[in-house]
């Protein structure tokens, strides 16, 4: 499951819509969509889903286009079953793509009279609706699609897509919390997951974005934290508690990660 930043992504989803007027979507890898903006669709579109079997062609499509562009990890043109213009782009990293950013549900500007008239004569019921779908130019499309380029790398730059945790990072969890009060070692871990320490480290890369010493020991000051807020143990028996044999070293974690002093933490709790 993806982590999304939904906050900038509608900012940013508002903004491009703003500049061209096209709707844009963004889909997961099972071709659900996530986010869109505007929320609504096409009038035109709206209707024809709300048949089973219109509903049953546009998913169709919608996967077609998606597939096409993860096979080229590129953005891709595409007709809709309808005869729509979409165009999607892949957001991916370096173990594959993660979601599909698509806009669409155009009528192409150099057959414009053609495809309204094949439009109105396929769904005679909505032909009242289809003067009211968007014309772009090649041109245009093409524009849109460089923009949408630019705001996919930086939407993978900031990181407001991320892949969620995997089985195997939520079994390092399990593990990180059995063993809070030990000296964890990347060693141990390889053993007890029989993994390699490369393999170890592109994981924690790709699923936490940092080394898995570093997650380690934030995931000791969270406890920390917590047992700060919930508990009268001293700063010191907490700190031995969640695995610092240093009392130095966790207070220089503590206030690194947190900010402040964990006893400046803990009247900070307690006067909320």
């Amino acid at each position: 499951m993806l982590q999304l930043n939904t906050n900038n992504l509608h900012n940013v989803m508002r903004d491009f819509y703003t500049l061209t007027k096209i709707r844009i979507v963004i889909f997961d890898t099972d071709f659900n969509e996530l986010l869109a903006y505007p929320a609504d669709r096409e009038a035109f579109c709206a209707m024809l889903r709300k048949s089973p079997e219109g509903e049953a062609a546009c998913r169709r499509s919608d996967r077609k286009g998606c597939q096409q562009c993860a096979k080229a990890k590129d953005l891709v043109h595409y007709r809709c079953h309808a005869g729509l213009v979409e165009t999607v782009v892949p957001i991916f990293d370096r173990n594959g793509v993660l979601a599909y950013v698509m806009f669409g549900q155009i009528v192409p500007g150099e057959y414009k009279a053609e495809t309204l008239q094949k439009l109105k004569a396929g769904y005679p019921d909505y032909a009242h609706l289809v003067d009211r779908l968007p014309v772009k130019s090649t041109e245009e499309l093409n524009a849109a699609g460089t923009i949408l380029q630019a705001i996919t790398n930086y939407v993978m730059t900031n990181r407001w897509v991320t892949p969620g945790k995997s089985e195997f990072i939520r079994q390092i969890d399990r593990y990180i919390e059995e063993h809070l009060q030990q000296s964890i070692s990347m060693e141990d871990i390889c053993n007890t997951f029989r993994i390699g320490r490369t393999r170890l480290y592109e994981l924690s890369i790709a699923y936490l974005g940092c080394g898995l010493a570093q997650y380690i020991r934030g995931q000791r000051i969270q406890y920390a934290k917590k047992m700060l807020a919930e508990t009268d143990l001293s700063v010191t028996e907490i700190a031995n508690t969640v695995g610092f044999t240093d009392y130095n070293h966790f207070s220089r974690c503590f206030k690194q990660l947190a900010g402040i002093s964990a006893r400046q933490y803990r009247k900070s709790m307690r006067d909320e």
